[in-house]
């Protein structure tokens, strides 16, 4: 406790010391102005406090982005967001194994189960999403993407106590509007976003939104000559805005997307063939090859090239609707958020990464309803206290299927040579697995929150929020396969053995009650106008689940199907500055988080390697975060963000060993450092422009801009497996063009991944010792064409 007081109270002079550089006071205009040139945060609208506010004024680590951010560095999806914003971590493997992260907590990047939700909300427009494949879809006509960092519990509730990230789409305007983009780029990328607003009646506007993408794939898979990877996307949203007067105004928002892909697999990058230990690691992948007269691909990732048999492909599709209704009743706002969400799943992936026929079909299937329901009052004006308050209701329903289809090869590549043939063949080959599940989640929650203006520079803000979450569900598993009859009684139990390692038929449910209380303390001064500095004390809660998978609930390989709930205790100093009239946002904070009863992945390697999730006893994230936007002039304008985040497990005395370890289960991990969480990670760019006169009758300037971001190593598995361990890498983005300044054309050409730079999303090795991964996309370019009318 000592020692997070005293790095708190260090960082906290050091942030305090910089104010008398930036105690000028410019003229308004001056102010307005830089901060139109600049395109920094400073005059961007957020509401990370449920009202409209200034996200320098906000007490709240923030990254935002306007429109015309997001569409310059061609921000289409949170993966690419991460690129700006450095404590953020998005991982995407497809669209189900979606994991998000800040400040080093989230989802676990190792397993994804029904029976949990993140611990990073993302809102949509208000409305929360509760399942990460949710969070797939094209990041267009936005108005605003803000990344709230650090637990959120008060006001967004519903497992944010690692962070929120808050999309606002574009609304409906009474003034015509129309535009849009198209863009062509290689792998025969293809993409068109287009828009149209304006007034049906003097008091109802519509706003028309379609985006459609597609690419073709740039991963070569052997076993069918095809190039995998390739996408095609289609989203299209419909608004109605009702305003009869300025105390009122319905919103209803209805949305459809749809994607279906073909996925690549892993890329191999070479097989275990010893232990730490310097023991042999017998029937190893190339093993197994050799024994089956396979001949796996080159273990080279620069030729991008599989071997999967199993057409690997995956079809998903969401749709929802969602009304907001805001009454303005004098002394406060009175919000109703009314909203229904579907998303679907339906993957086809290849059990053994290679084209042997031996897991011919594994997959998980996803069909889930959300309902939500929230009511708030916030205060208007600006008054001695101000506040807002309301209550929430979550129900969420989730039918998943399991498919694990094991074909005529399966024994000789998943069983030790040591197997009787004939027992392995009669237990394995043709084996087939399925199972259904069902959470079902009720979620009941009330909250307030108080900023008391103690003086006109000094703010004290408080807030409460109660939730009471209850979650049932049941796990129904048959198994079928060849007939035993045939062996004798010892080959008999030796296949039922076999079998059991793999999974039998199995049946059990799970219920979990809890109410938790989350909340924060945040003590803020603004020092000057332009300088803010504040003080969080911060508690969430991310609520437990269940273990609704292929695990069972006694006998040797018994574990629980309930998993507990965490608990965050959140410390953050912070100071945000403008200085020089707005041309210089320059923003710190440092951090302290600890978590007890952090959810984390067991791999059961003596079970084919099967995954559920457990507590670990406590985990610890540190560091520090830095933001700076410069636009010294009209014609350049920087930025600059950096994170250092060192998250550790404090206590996991009983974690299950990495596959390179031999002769014991359990390691302690204590003092490890977590997965998917780089120690730094940092992202730069800026761009430049210059007036070149009258192009098509309009004003017109070209541009060079460019992003470059970077991240340090970071593993990818629970227990830390070296051969999870994923190398630093850095990405450079470049652009340029030419556009009018009254927004009406833009042609762009631009580069992502310009040095074709090979990196890792995802990294680990399999019981057989084969390491794969998942690659990064390679070096795209194209060009685009916007226009507004």
């Amino acid at each position: 406790m000592r020692r997070r007081v005293r790095l708190l109270l260090i960082s906290g002079t050091a942030l305090i010391a910089a104010p008398a550089l930036a105690d000028v006071v410019p003229a308004p205009d001056a102010i307005q102005q830089a901060e139109a040139d600049s395109g920094s945060t400073g005059d961007i609208l957020v509401t990370a406090r449920r009202r409209e506010e200034k996200s320098q004024d906000v007490p709240i680590a923030i990254n935002a982005f306007g429109a015309a951010q997001i569409e310059a560095t061609r921000t289409y999806n949170l993966r690419d967001l991460q690129q700006l914003t450095p404590s953020l971590v998005v991982t995407n493997t497809n669209p189900r194994n979606t994991s998000i992260n800040i400040r080093g907590l989230g989802n676990n990047v190792a397993v994804y189960n029904d029976g949990l939700e993140p611990a990073v909300g993302v809102y949509l427009d208000g409305v929360y999403l509760a399942r990460p494949g949710q969070t797939v879809f094209d990041l267009a006509d936005l108005e605003r993407i803000e990344v709230l960092r650090g637990p959120q519990g008060t006001l967004f509730g519903k497992n944010t106590s690692a962070g929120a990230v808050v999309v606002t789409t574009k609304s409906p305007t009474f003034d015509p509007e129309a535009g849009g983009d198209i863009s062509f780029g290689n792998h025969d990328f293809r993409q068109l976003h287009a828009y149209a607003s304006g007034p049906l009646t003097d008091t109802l506007a519509a706003r028309l939104f379609v985006s459609k993408t597609d690419r073709d794939g740039f991963t070569y898979n052997r076993a069918d000559g095809r190039y995998r990877q390739s996408y095609h996307d289609l989203g299209l949203r419909g608004q109605l805005l009702y305003k009869p007067n300025e105390a009122f105004q319905l919103r209803v928002i209805a949305d459809y997307g749809r994607q279906h892909a073909n996925t690549a697999g892993s890329i191999l990058t070479g097989a275990i063939r010893s232990y730490d230990n310097g023991t042999v690691f017998a029937n190893n992948f190339y093993d197994r090859a050799a024994r089956l007269g396979y001949t796996p691909v080159p273990a080279d990732i620069g030729l991008r090239t599989t071997d999967a048999d199993a057409n690997p492909r995956y079809r998903m599709n969401q749709h929802g609707i969602a009304a907001t209704a805001d009454l303005d009743v004098g002394a406060a706002t009175l919000t109703s958020v009314t909203a229904y969400r579907a998303w679907n799943w339906y993957p086809h992936n290849d059990g053994d990464s290679t084209s042997l026929d031996a897991g011919s079909d594994f997959h998980q299937s996803n069909n889930q309803r959300q309902f939500s329901q929230e009511l708030r009052a916030a205060s208007n004006g600006t008054n001695r206290i101000d506040y807002v308050a309301g209550l929430y209701y979550l129900y969420q329903s989730i039918k998943a299927e399991a498919v694990n289809n094991y074909g005529t090869q399966a024994a000789g590549w998943f069983l030790p040579p040591s197997t009787d043939p004939v027992v392995g063949a009669a237990a394995l080959n043709g084996y087939s697995i399925i199972s259904h599940s069902r959470p079902v989640t009720n979620s009941y929650a009330a909250f307030a929150q108080t900023i008391l203006h103690v003086t006109p520079t000094i703010d004290l803000t408080t807030g409460l929020r109660y939730t009471y979450e209850t979650k049932r569900g049941y796990f129904d598993q048959e198994a079928t396969g060849a007939s035993l009859a045939g062996l004798t009684t010892a080959q008999q139990a030796a296949a039922q053995a076999i079998r059991a390692r793999y999974g039998v038929a199995n049946y059990y449910d799970a219920e979990t009650k809890k109410g938790r209380l989350s909340g924060q303390a945040t003590l803020s001064w603004k020092i000057t106008p332009q300088v803010l500095t504040y003080a969080t004390y911060a508690r969430g809660n991310k609520f437990g689940g269940l273990n609704l998978a292929n695990i069972t609930t006694t006998g040797p390989f018994a574990a629980n199907p309930v998993i507990q709930p965490e608990t965050i205790d959140s410390y953050e100093v912070g100071l945000k500055t403008s200085w020089l009239g707005g041309r210089i946002t320059a923003n710190v904070a440092g951090f302290w988080t600890d978590d007890k009863g952090y959810q984390t992945t067991i791999v059961d390697l003596d079970r084919n390697s099967f995954s559920f999730f457990a507590n670990a006893g406590k985990v610890r994230t540190r560091g520090f975060e830095g933001d700076l936007r410069v636009a010294p002039a009209r014609w350049i304008s920087l930025y600059a963000s950096g994170t250092y985040d060192d998250a550790r497990y404090v206590s996991y005395p009983n974690s299950p060993c990495p596959i390179e370890v031999t002769g014991q289960t359990l390691c302690d991990l204590g003092g490890s450092r977590l997965p998917g969480v780089s120690k730094w990670a940092g992202s730069a760019g800026g761009e430049l422009k210059a007036p070149v006169g009258t192009r098509f009758g309009h004003d017109s300037e070209v541009y060079l801009g460019g992003d470059y971001s970077y991240r340090s190593n970071f593993y990818t598995t629970a227990n830390d497996s070296r051969y999870s361990l994923i190398p630093h890498y850095d990405i450079v983005n470049l652009r340029a063009g030419v556009r009018s300044e009254d927004g009406r054309f833009d042609v762009q050409v631009w580069a992502r991944n310009l040095t074709n730079k090979d990196y890792f999303l995802s990294l680990s090795a399999a019981n057989t010792g084969a390491i794969t991964g998942t690659l990064g996309d390679p070096r795209t370019y194209g060009v685009t064409l916007r226009t507004k009318l």
